[in-house]
């Protein structure tokens, strides 16, 4: 992520109130709205993508281990508060595919949170320009 420099200060925001129309003031709440949804998007895409990265190591990590392991070991895993005796095989299986997906699905979501980033620089300098030319006519306004 990259640093974000404060917007405007609260007298700038003042300064702007003062100065913006009613369809200038809908413009500047809908553009913080939508800095807002996709800060937030963007926030929980992070969050998914370094849910599925864990998920991913921990398959590979246990897919390792029993790899070490003879092939007619039978293994046990957690059904609830039970435990079912499986075939290393089949396990295996499992967390080869669990580990395939959590590959395809961290993929999609790095595309989807650079994508993100871009959306929330884009609204991020559509604010700011908003406000440096709302800035401008305040100062032009009051010379």
């Amino acid at each position: 992520t990259h640093p974000r420099a404060p917007l405007a200060s609260s007298r700038c925001l003042e300064m702007l109130s003062l100065e913006m129309d009613q369809a200038e003031t809908a413009t500047y709440n809908e553009l913080q709205t939508n800095l807002a949804t996709a800060s937030r998007e963007l926030q929980l895409t992070g969050a998914k993508l370094q849910q599925r990265t864990r998920d991913e190591k921990l398959a590979q990590g246990t897919l390792n281990a029993l790899n070490e392991l003879p092939e007619q070991t039978r293994v046990h895993t957690q059904l609830g508060k039970a435990f079912l005796t499986e075939p290393l095989a089949d396990v295996k299986g499992k967390l080869e595919t669990s580990r395939d997906e959590g590959r395809k699905d961290a993929a999609a979501l790095g595309e989807k949170k650079t994508h993100l980033e871009a959306k929330v620089g884009q609204i991020e300098g559509e604010l700011q320009e908003f406000i440096q030319a709302h800035i401008k006519q305040e100062a032009t306004s009051s010379s």
